[in-house]
């Protein structure tokens, strides 16, 4: 005998009607009420195929539903018929087999079943759709009242335009008159560069009109100082503020162009240009220039004669030349910072270039020693000339006595920029590392005074000197 026919076999099985003690009574239940079980669990996977086959608008999703509870029901009824055979045959296999199909099936369906639930519950009710019907015709009824408020608006819709119309040629008037012999010109250009509208031109755009190109009448340098720009913002179309000058007949006009993006008459896409005639502002700021320089020359001439009196009244009272060379260089420091200044319309300084000039005297083969690292910070006139003396004298210590007196020295001038309780501050640090034996600090004269508390009152901020066991840092905070 085979494997199978072993596995198949009923051999050593009692049929299950001798665990009833085949009661006439108890059997007749069992077989009638599985008997009726069967017959109901056949009968719902007809009326399922006649339902599905009825409805072919059914999606495909609900049409394998549909299967899946068939087949799920047609085995639940052969259990039952099973139920009723092994009450007089032992075929236990069979119906252990039975059931593991039913099983199979059944947890097939209801993995399908939950996730199709949520889609499911959507499929509109009679009632819902009878509800929808209802909204519906109360929104066509709704439309025609506002078709109906539409013709009763359009009616008084031209006596409004004609209001708007007169406010529109008022604002106009005004417009002109506001602007009229004023610095402004305005003017609209389409995408070919050619000028749709002018208002109020200021020379030497009072030579063009309507319909022209900016090249021709303005110069050589005109198509590149105007038409670059206006091809920006007609490519990106968002506007752009510049400067440009234009050299017509030996003079130069300066205008502050502000080009913003628009749409021509006919539809297509154009820019706006609005020009400022600042050349009268750009010869008095060139006026302005010579002035600066001026002044700058003079307080230089002046610290030069300060410092030839100093050297003269040195030499006469017998002082060390030492003495007077540190004060000539400290002028000189306020001389560079006083430079930087002032090519800066005495706006401020910025603090690389500020630091850069007072460590300008350091020989070339110790710069590899030295990093300069921070964001860029422009500090006040004041700030700069007390940050140029602090700068040349922690240089010249650094240069006589600290890391650029040793092979082994570095300096790091970091600094850093942060937010404050009342604005920006700025934390400058200068530290000397790789020295070759832990620095003696020297006597409290002028020098350790200017870094302790001269320049970090000056700056309104608070500082000093310190010194470790092979290195020194000087670190300042002050409000920017």
């Amino acid at each position: 005998m085979s494997a199978l026919e072993r596995y198949f076999s009923s051999a050593g099985f009692i049929p299950h009607g001798y665990c009833l003690l085949w009661r006439p009574d108890v059997l007749a239940l069992h077989t009638l009420s599985d008997s009726i079980i069967a017959a109901a669990y056949f009968s719902i996977p007809l009326a399922i195929a006649a339902f599905v086959r009825r409805r072919p608008d059914l999606a495909a999703e609900h049409r394998r539903v549909a299967v899946l509870f068939a087949t799920f029901i047609l085995g639940c009824g052969l259990t039952h018929v099973f139920g009723v055979i092994v009450l007089w045959r032992p075929l236990y296999v069979e119906d252990g087999l039975i059931k593991a199909f039913t099983a199979l099936v059944s947890i097939i369906t209801a993995a399908a079943l939950w996730p199709m639930l949520p889609r499911l519950l959507q499929i509109p009710s009679p009632s819902q759709l009878e509800q929808t019907n209802a909204k519906l015709q109360a929104e066509v009824a709704a439309r025609r009242e506002a078709i109906a408020a539409l013709e009763r608006a359009r009616a008084g819709l031209e006596v409004d335009v004609a209001r708007r119309t007169r406010e529109v040629e008022v604002l106009a008037r005004r417009f002109e008159l506001a602007t009229e012999g004023s610095v402004i010109s305005l003017a609209e250009l389409d995408a070919d560069l050619r000028f749709t509208w002018m208002h109020n031109p200021r020379p030497p755009f009072d030579r063009l009109q309507v319909g022209e190109h900016t090249q021709g009448r303005l110069g050589p340098s005109a198509p590149a100082l105007i038409g670059a720009p206006i091809r920006a913002v007609l490519s990106s179309r968002q506007p752009l503020s510049t400067e440009v000058t234009l050299p017509v007949d030996g003079a130069e006009h300066s205008f502050e162009i502000k080009i913003t993006p628009s749409v021509v008459a006919d539809g297509q896409p154009g820019v706006l240009v609005a020009a400022v005639d600042i050349t009268e502002q750009k010869r008095q700021q060139a006026h302005m220039q010579v002035v600066m320089r001026e002044l700058a020359h003079r307080a230089k001439n002046l610290l030069s004669l300060v410092d030839g009196i100093a050297r003269q009244s040195a030499r006469a009272d017998g002082l060390p030349v030492a003495l007077v060379d540190g004060f000539s260089a400290r002028l000189a420091s306020l001389g560079d910072a006083y430079d930087l200044v002032i090519s800066d319309d005495w706006k401020g300084a910025g603090l690389t270039p500020l630091i850069e000039g007072q460590l300008a005297f350091i020989a070339s083969e110790a710069r590899a020693r030295l990093r300069i690292h921070g964001p860029s910070v422009t500090v006040s006139p004041e700030a700069a000339q007390y940050l140029a003396l602090a700068l040349h004298e922690l240089a010249t210590n650094a240069t006589k006595y600290g890391a650029l007196n040793t092979p082994d020295g570095r300096i790091a001038v970091v600094w850093r920029l942060a937010l404050g309780e009342t604005g920006d501050v700025v934390t400058l640090e200068w530290r000397e590392t790789g020295l070759s034996e832990p620095p003696k600090p020297a006597r409290s004269g002028f020098g350790r005074s200017l870094l302790d508390r001269i320049v970090p009152r000056a700056l309104g901020g608070e500082g000093g000197l310190d010194f470790g066991d092979y290195g020194v840092v000087w670190r300042v905070v002050f409000p920017l």
